[in-house]
């Protein structure tokens, strides 16, 4: 009797606990752009943002909590452009209060791997997307930035 009613009480408290977490879960999940039009880049501090130039050159420009302009410390960037299996190592540098890439991206919808370090010695954190410079129809953002949920 006394392994039943155990049964009971753990059953009745896994049916209960995900209604409560569900109920104290308010946080908003939507995809936030970058002021310039380009993809933020999760997690990093300050928010990272990348945008691609009308040249081509890859900016990352950094942000506060409230989205204004911070300059780059000692953030680095390295992307890896992969354009029909033929890869291209893109080094960034500071100029001005961004990184920028020291060359334009391959031309077409290269796949990147955007290995971000908070400092020189940290470890990296790699963001990967498809560099597709198509206008989204619904945000108007380029595709590769696009906050729309499709």
């Amino acid at each position: 009797m006394k392994c039943l009613l155990s049964i009971f009480i753990a059953a009745a408290f896994l049916l209960v606990t995900p209604v409560y977490a569900e109920e104290s879960h308010s946080h908003d999940h939507a995809k936030v752009g970058g002021p310039k039009g380009g993809r933020l880049l999760e997690h990093t501090e300050p928010q990272a943002e990348f945008f691609l130039e009308r040249d081509r050159i890859a900016t990352i420009s950094f942000y506060d909590k409230d989205m204004k302009p911070v300059a780059a410390e000692s953030q680095t960037v390295v992307v890896i452009a992969d354009k029909d299996g033929s890869k291209t190592k893109i080094d960034f540098e500071k100029k001005g209060d961004a990184l920028t890439s020291k060359e334009p991206l391959p031309e077409g919808s290269p796949n990147l791997v955007v290995q971000f370090k908070q400092t020189a010695d940290a470890k990296p954190t790699n963001f990967r997307f498809v560099l597709e410079e198509g206008i989204c129809g619904e945000c108007k953002r380029a595709e590769y930035a696009c906050i729309c949920e499709h």
